[in-house]
């Protein structure tokens, strides 16, 4: 039979096992809590800033003072024109072209789909 002894310092082994992984969750627990906090902290910072550069952004565009984006307003209206111009100039022969495609319509049977392998 196994000694007394043994299992006196066996189920004390495993009570100070059990302690030392209470201990080891337990700070865990806790540094686990303090990154959360300092990430929501962090994360609170950022978001202020950004409405900050938002808000001020937004300013910037309704008073029209940035100067990048009146210039990318003034190249759209610029390539909006010539998109226009270039449909007003091509307009009639791509009409030609669509009523010549659609009333000139080949008819003829392919010789291949005849048979006739020449």
């Amino acid at each position: 039979m196994v000694d007394k002894s043994y299992l006196i310092e066996l189920t004390t082994a495993e009570q100070a096992a059990t302690e030392i992984i209470r201990r080891a969750q337990d700070s865990r627990d806790a540094r686990l809590k303090e990154a959360k906090f300092d990430a929501e902290q962090e994360l609170g910072k950022f978001k202020k800033e950004l409405d900050t550069e938002y808000n001020h952004a937004a300013e910037k565009d309704a008073s029209g003072a940035d100067p990048e984006l009146q210039h990318l307003q003034a190249d759209y209206r610029k390539k909006a024109g010539e998109v226009v111009n270039t449909f007003r100039e091509y307009k009639d022969e791509a009409i030609e072209f669509l009523v010549d495609s659609v009333f000139r319509v080949n008819i003829e049977v392919p010789k291949v789909v005849i048979g006739k392998f020449d």
